[in-house]
C-alpha cells in the first residue's frame, strides 16, 4: 500500500516542512525528493498524452430543455453556461450510467495512438467526482446507479500497458459548493470578498480532502492537473506540498497557482489550444482538443483532421513541448467514432516515425519554409510537410558538418546532399514515402550549432526585438503567463543576459524603447543595453500589475557603419529578485 510506503518520507518532508517554511515558494529539501530534473525524465520523453473531459455534463452532450451550448464554446460548461440550478444538475448526476465504459478500450486507444500518459478528470467545474470520494458523497460510485469506480479502472488498463496515468482537478472553482468559486446563479458569494470562508468552507473541507484522498488511492500518479489557478501562491504551495509529502515523483501542472503571478508547478500550461511561436526554454505542454469543445457535445462535429493532428503534434515536439490531446467521451462511456477514427490514423504514422517525437528536443531553427525539425543527439529530424518544388530540402544556419541522410521509414535509403557554408542541401526522392509527413534524417558530426537568427525589420524599418529570435544566456529564460504573453525572465545576475543580432542596412540614427512588465519590489533594478560599443543604462520603472507591460523610450543608439550587429541587455548588478519580465526591446529609425 502506499500509505506503508511513504510513511517514513511523510514523517521527515512534515518536519521539514515546519521548519522551513520561509515563503509561497518554499519546497521540500532536495535531500528528501527528487529534483525537477529527475522528475520531468519521463514528461520530456513522452512528448504525447491523452486528455479526457467526462462527466455527467457528457450525457446533456451539449444540451438541456431545449438550449443548447454553442458550438465553439465549452459543452462540459453547460452547467454554468446554462445556469442550470445545483439541484436541477443533482437529479441529472443522479441518471448519470456509462454502462459502455471500457477502461481496456479506452487504454488501448491510447497506446494505438502512440501516447504515453493519460490525465482524466477526476472532479471539473461541477464539482462531481468521477471516483469513489469518502471526502463527499457527490461521486459517481455513490451518487449514481453506475456504482462502479472509472478511474481505477482506467488506472488498471494504463498500468498494464505501461501508460502513465494522471488525473485533472478543479481545485478553485467548484459549482456545486457555496463557497467555491463560479456559481454566482445560486449562491452570492464570490471568494476575494471573504477569503477566510473559501479556504475554511471549501479548499479545507472538499479540495484537499479529496486530493489528498487521490493520492493515497492511485499508486504512482504521473500528474495531477490542476486548472483555473487559485489566488495566493500560499493556498497553492499548501496543494504542492500535499503533494510533495504523499507521491513526491507525481508531477504538478503550472496552473495550481494563481495566474496574476509567478508560475508554479514543474511544468507550464499553454492556454487550451493554444501554440506558441516557439522559444520557451522551460518544459511545458499545451492542452488541445479534436473538435471545439472538450466535453461531448452532439452538435460539435468539427472534427480536426489526421494531417492536422500530425502536423500539430510535430509543431510541439519541435517547439520543446508535450501535446496533450483531448477526447470527450459520451454520456453512455463511448469515445466519438471520429475521434477515434483519427486518433488510430496518427498511431499508424506513430509507428514509423515515433524516433522523431519521443524524446526529441526543440529545433534549433525558427521558421522552416517547408516543415519543422526535431533533434535527438547528433540527429536532426526534418519533417517535411510541405516539399519544395525543386525537390531540394534546404536547412539553412547549420555550422554542424553532416554525415549522412536518409528516410527514416527506411535508413537504407541514403539521400545525396551538399554542404556548402551553412546550408545544407538534401535531395529528395522523386516520391516520398509518407503523403502527410516524411521524415529525413540528417546525421551530424556533433551535436547541431546553428548561426544566430537574424531580426528583420518591418515595412518601416522598425526592429522589434522580442523573445521569439532572443539567444539567452546564464539564468534568463524565455516563458510563458498565463495572459497568453510571452517574455524572458528569471535574470539576477550580470551574467545573465539576452541578446539579438540584426542586420543595418545603412548608416542611421535608431530611438530605443523596452517593452517589459515589473513587480512593485523590482522598481529601481539597473540594467544594461549593449550595442556597436555603446552602453546605455536605465532602471526598472513601476508598471502596474504583474503582466501588465509597459513600454519606456531610453535613449539613441547610432550605427555608423552598415552590416550585422548585436544587441545585448543584462542585469547591472546582482539581485534578490528576477530584473524583469522583458516582452520586447524596439528600435525605431530617426528621421
Amino acid at each position: 500500500m502506499l500509505i506503508k510506503n511513504t510513511i517514513p518520507l511523510l514523517i521527515l518532508a512534515t518536519l521539514f516542512l515546519s521548519s522551513c517554511r520561509r515563503s509561497a515558494n518554499t519546497e521540500v529539501s532536495s535531500l528528501l525528493l527528487p529534483d525537477k530534473t529527475a522528475r520531468l525524465e519521463w514528461f520530456r520523453e513522452a512528448k504525447f498524452g491523452l486528455f479526457i473531459h467526462w462527466g455527467p455534463y457528457s450525457q446533456l452532450a451539449g444540451g438541456w430543455a431545449g438550449r443548447q451550448v454553442p458550438v465553439g464554446e465549452n459543452a462540459e460548461w453547460i452547467m454554468q453556461k446554462l445556469e442550470i440550478p445545483r439541484d436541477t444538475y443533482h437529479t441529472l448526476a443522479r441518471q448519470f450510467n456509462p454502462t459502455l465504459f471500457d477502461a481496456e478500450a479506452w487504454a488501448q486507444l491510447a497506446q494505438d495512438a502512440g501516447m504515453k500518459y493519460l490525465v482524466i478528470t477526476a472532479k471539473h467545474h461541477d464539482g462531481f467526482a468521477m471516483y469513489h470520494s469518502e471526502a463527499s458523497p457527490y461521486n459517481i460510485t455513490d451518487y449514481t446507479p453506475f456504482g462502479r469506480d472509472p478511474l481505477q479502472e482506467l488506472a488498471a488498463a494504463c498500468r498494464k500497458r505501461g501508460i502513465r496515468f494522471g488525473l485533472y482537478y478543479s481545485h478553485r472553482e467548484d459549482w456545486d459548493e457555496p463557497h467555491a468559486y463560479g456559481n454566482t446563479w445560486d449562491f452570492d458569494f464570490d471568494p476575494p470578498d471573504s477569503m477566510e470562508l473559501f479556504e475554511q468552507r471549501y479548499l479545507n473541507t472538499k479540495a484537499k480532502p479529496q486530493v489528498e484522498e487521490l493520492l493515497a488511492n492511485f499508486d504512482s500518479l504521473a500528474i495531477i492537473w490542476f486548472d483555473r489557478g487559485l489566488y495566493t501562491p500560499q493556498q497553492a504551495q499548501e496543494f504542492i506540498d500535499l503533494i510533495r509529502i504523499r507521491q513526491p515523483w507525481c508531477l504538478i501542472n503550472g496552473r495550481v497557482g494563481s495566474y496574476e503571478q509567478e508560475l508554479l508547478g514543474d511544468f507550464q500550461n499553454m492556454n487550451d489550444n493554444g501554440m506558441p511561436p516557439g522559444g520557451i526554454e522551460e518544459y511545458w505542454e499545451t492542452p488541445q482538443t479534436l473538435n471545439e469543445t472538450w466535453g461531448y457535445s452532439r452538435y460539435d462535429q468539427k472534427w480536426k483532421s489526421t494531417p492536422e493532428v500530425i502536423e500539430k503534434l510535430v509543431a510541439v515536439a519541435s517547439r520543446g513541448g508535450n501535446y496533450l490531446l483531448n477526447v470527450g467521451p459520451t454520456g453512455e462511456g463511448v469515445i466519438p467514432g471520429e475521434s477515434v477514427k483519427v486518433l488510430k490514423q496518427v498511431g499508424r504514422w506513430m509507428q514509423h516515425n515515433s524516433e522523431s517525437i519521443y524524446g526529441a528536443t526543440g529545433s534549433p531553427f525558427l521558421d522552416i519554409p517547408w516543415g519543422y525539425c526535431t533533434v535527438k543527439g547528433r540527429a536532426l529530424y526534418l519533417h517535411v510537410f510541405h516539399p519544395p518544388g525543386d525537390g531540394v530540402l534546404a536547412l539553412e544556419g547549420l555550422t554542424t558538418v553532416a554525415n549522412t541522410a536518409y528516410l527514416l521509414m527506411n535508413p537504407k535509403k541514403r539521400l545525396p546532399f551538399t554542404q556548402n557554408g551553412p546550408v545544407l542541401r538534401i535531395e529528395l526522392p522523386s516520391v516520398l514515402p509518407d503523403t502527410i509527413n516524411t521524415v529525413i534524417v540528417a546525421e551530424l558530426a556533433g551535436p547541431p550549432e546553428v548561426l544566430p537568427p537574424l531580426s528583420p525589420a518591418d515595412s518601416n524599418g522598425v526592429f522589434r526585438l522580442g523573445h521569439y529570435t532572443a539567444r539567452t544566456f546564464g539564468s534568463a529564460v524565455k516563458r510563458f503567463n498565463r495572459k497568453g504573453k510571452f517574455h524572458i525572465s528569471k535574470w539576477a545576475a550580470p551574467q545573465d543576459s539576452a541578446c539579438w543580432h540584426f542586420e543595418v542596412e545603412q548608416p542611421r540614427d535608431f530611438e530605443l524603447s523596452i517593452t517589459y512588465a515589473a513587480q512593485a519590489d523590482w522598481v529601481g533594478q539597473p540594467y544594461i543595453l549593449q550595442s556597436d560599443g555603446q552602453v546605455i543604462e536605465a532602471q526598472v520603472v513601476e508598471t502596474g500589475d504583474w503582466y501588465d507591460y509597459q513600454t519606456f523610450v531610453l535613449d539613441t543608439i547610432s550605427f555608423r557603419e552598415p552590416g550585422r550587429k548585436k544587441l545585448t541587455i543584462h542585469p547591472a548588478a546582482e539581485l534578490s529578485g528576477y530584473l524583469m519580465y522583458l516582452k520586447s526591446v524596439e528600435m525605431r529609425p530617426v528621421e
